[in-house]
C-alpha cells in the first residue's frame, strides 16, 4: 500500500471518528458559571517562564505574567508587521540606537501584595538570572545574549543597552523569557554571601507551580497530571478578571475533549482536529474559533547522526515529502507551508518571492542514489499527543519514505528529553515565530546560542550562518537586515537540518457565552480586553 492509498484510508477513519463524540456526549450545556474549564492536551511541565517556553507551558502562565511591551495580536500594523502597545512600561523611548528607556507603569500590584517597581525589572532580566555568560536561565541568552547592561533610572524607569544598533528589542521585550516575575519572589531565598544559582534554585523550585507575577490570574492549584488552577486577581491593573478562576485541565484524546465541551463539563478545548470541525457545527451554543498559528511542525534531522550525517539524504528526504498532500489530508486545505523560515507577520523583512521546501520526488530517489545510504532503517521520534496530527503525519511521512526507498521506524516517546536522548535521528518538532523577526525565530531556535547548537547537539552549523546572525543583531538598516537574513535562509535550508511540513490551523471549541478570541501564537489570552463572559446567560 502506498501513502497515497493510506491518506484515503485515512480520511475513511478520520470520518468514522468523527461521530463518536455525538453518540458519547450526553445532556445539554450547563448554566453559565463564574469558573472557567479549558481543557489541554497537556499540562504545562511549569509555570516559571525562565525555564520553560513550550507551547503547552506559555498558553497558560501567559496569564500569570505581564511583559513591559505587548504584542496586539488583533490589530497588526499596514505591512503586517507586529503592533506594539504598553504593557508594564506606558511608554517608551530610543536614546540611541543601542539603548531602550521605558516608563514603568505606577499603581500595579504584584500577586503577593508588593507594588511592582523598577526592581522587578532589575530582578527579572539580571545578567545572572537571564542573559549573562553563564545565567541560571540558559533560555534567555537565545533572546537576550546581546544585553550589554539593564539600568534602574528611579523607581519607574529603566535602561536597556545592547552591544551595537538592535531594532528588534522591543518586540524582544514583548516575547518569551521577557515575563516581569516579582522581585521579591526571588529575593526571598537570598542568602547573605550564597552564590547566585544556590539561592535562585531554591526560588527556582518554588516558582515552578507557585510563581508571583503581575497578570489578571495568580496560581490556586496545581495536580500532576490533573490541573492547573487559576484564580482570579481582582487587583490586576487592568480590571478584574471575567472570571473567578479558570482551571486547565488535562484531556489528552481529542474525542474527550469535545464530549467535554458537548456535555457542558469544559467551557473551552483546545486542538480539535479537523474531522470534529462538523461535529460542533451541529451546537448552537458551542462555536469552533480556528487560528493559523504562527508556528510550524518541523522534522529535525540530525546531521551529527552517522546516517543523517549525509547531507544528500537529508536533502532527498526533504524532497520525497508531499505537503499539499499532507495539508489536504489532515487539514482540508486550509493551512499552507512557509517558504522558509519567516512570517508574512515579519513585514519588511519577509520575502514573498521566496522558494522555501519544494517536492520533487524525481529529484529525491537522484540524491539518494548519490547518498551513501545503504538501506539501514532510520528512527522517527515524536510524542503522540503534544502535536495535533502527529501520529498521523508521521504514518503519510512514512509511506511517502517508503516510495522514495527509504525505511524507516516510528518511535513513540513521552517528553521531548527522550526525543533528543541518544540515537536520535529525526524527529518532530515545532519552530514558533515567537516574535515576527529573526532575532526571536530562527535565532532563538538555531543560531548560536540556540539549543540545536549547544544542549541538544543536532546542528553544527556552518561558519557563515552564525556570522551572519552576529551581523544581523548588530545591523540597524532594515534593507540591510532583510539582505542578511535572506542568505542566513540560503545557508540554513542547504544545510538541511530540518524540514517544514506546515503551519497548524488551531481550532478552539468555545461555549458561545464566552466572549474570546484565539491568537495566532500559543498564548491563551484571559486578560479583560481579551476575555467576557455576555449578560444574562
Amino acid at each position: 500500500m502506498n501513502w497515497r492509498t493510506s491518506v484515503s484510508a485515512w480520511r475513511g477513519r478520520a470520518a468514522a471518528c468523527a461521530l463518536l463524540p455525538l453518540l458519547a456526549a450526553t445532556g445539554a450545556l450547563a448554566a453559565e458559571r463564574p469558573d472557567i474549564t479549558v481543557a489541554v492536551n497537556q499540562l504545562p511541565r511549569s509555570l516559571d517562564p525562565g525555564t520553560e517556553t513550550g507551547n503547552v507551558d506559555v498558553r497558560v502562565y501567559y496569564n500569570i505574567f505581564d511583559t513591559l511591551i505587548r504584542r496586539d495580536f488583533a490589530h497588526p500594523d499596514a505591512d503586517g508587521g507586529a503592533r506594539l502597545v504598553p504593557g508594564l512600561a506606558v511608554s517608551w523611548k530610543r536614546l540611541s540606537p543601542e539603548t531602550l528607556e521605558l516608563d514603568l507603569r505606577q499603581g500595579v500590584t504584584c500577586h503577593d501584595g508588593n507594588p511592582f517597581d523598577a526592581d522587578d525589572v532589575m530582578a527579572t532580566f539580571a545578567p545572572e538570572r537571564l542573559w549573562g555568560d553563564d545565567p541560571f536561565y540558559p533560555k534567555g541568552r537565545e533572546y537576550f545574549a546581546h544585553l550589554k547592561s539593564v539600568e534602574k533610572v528611579d523607581a519607574d524607569t529603566v535602561r536597556f543597552t545592547t552591544n551595537g544598533p538592535d531594532v528588534s528589542l522591543e518586540l524582544l521585550l514583548a516575547g518569551y523569557t521577557a515575563f516581569i516575575v516579582c522581585d521579591e519572589a526571588l529575593t526571598a531565598y537570598k542568602k547573605d554571601g550564597a552564590d547566585y544559582k544556590v539561592w535562585m534554585d531554591e526560588a527556582a523550585n518554588a516558582m515552578k507551580w507557585n510563581p508571583v507575577g503581575t497578570g489578571p490570574y495568580k496560581v490556586e492549584s496545581y495536580q500532576n497530571d490533573d490541573h492547573v488552577k487559576l484564580a482570579g486577581f481582582d487587583g490586576y491593573w487592568e480590571g478584574a478578571p471575567a472570571a473567578a478562576s479558570i482551571t486547565f485541565r488535562e484531556v489528552p484524546e481529542p474525542a474527550a475533549r469535545i464530549s467535554g465541551i458537548v456535555s457542558g463539563e469544559f467551557d473551552i478545548a483546545v486542538e480539535m482536529t479537523p474531522d470534529q470541525w462538523d461535529v460542533l457545527d451541529r451546537y448552537s451554543d458551542i462555536a469552533a474559533k480556528s487560528v493559523v498559528l504562527e508556528n510550524t511542525h518541523v522534522l529535525v534531522f540530525n546531521e551529527n547522526d552517522p546516517v543523517l550525517g549525509d547531507k544528500k539524504l537529508r536533502h532527498a528526504l526533504s524532497l520525497a515529502i508531499d505537503r499539499k498532500a499532507l495539508i489536504d489530508a489532515l487539514w482540508r486545505g486550509k493551512t499552507f507551508t512557509p517558504n522558509g523560515h519567516q512570517m508574512p507577520s515579519f513585514g519588511p523583512m519577509y520575502d514573498k518571492n521566496r522558494a522555501g521546501y519544494a517536492y520533487d520526488l524525481e529529484k529525491a530517489k537522484q540524491l539518494l542514489a548519490e547518498s551513501s545510504y545503504d538501506g539501514q532503517t532510520i528512527s522517527y521520534r515524536l510524542i503522540p499527543n503534544y502535536y495535533i496530527y502527529n501520529v498521523e503525519a508521521a504514518q503519510i511521512i512514512q509511506e511517502m519514505w517508503r516510495e522514495l526507498g527509504v525505511k524507516v521506524e516510528i518511535e513513540f516517546v513521552e517528553s521531548f528529553k527522550a526525543v533528543r536522548a541518544a540515537g536520535k535521528q529525526i524527529y518532530a518538532w515545532s519552530n514558533t515565530y515567537r516574535i515576527p523577526d529573526p532575532s526571536g525565530a530562527l535565532l532563538p531556535l538555531w543560531g548560536p546560542e540556540s539549543g540545536s547548537q549547544t544542549d541538544h547537539e543536532i546542528f553544527t552549523a556552518p561558519a557563515e550562518f552564525n556570522e551572519l546572525g552576529a551581523e544581523l543583531l548588530k545591523t540597524a538598516d532594515m534593507a540591510e537586515r532583510k539582505k542578511i537574513f535572506q542568505r542566513m535562509l540560503d545557508v540554513f535550508e542547504d544545510e538541511m537540518v530540518m524540514t517544514m511540513l506546515y503551519n497548524p490551523l488551531t481550532t478552539y471549541a468555545v461555549r458561545k457565552n464566552l466572549e474570546w478570541e484565539p491568537y495566532p501564537l500559543y498564548y491563551m489570552d484571559f486578560r479583560p480586553s481579551n476575555f467576557s463572559i455576555k449578560s444574562g446567560t
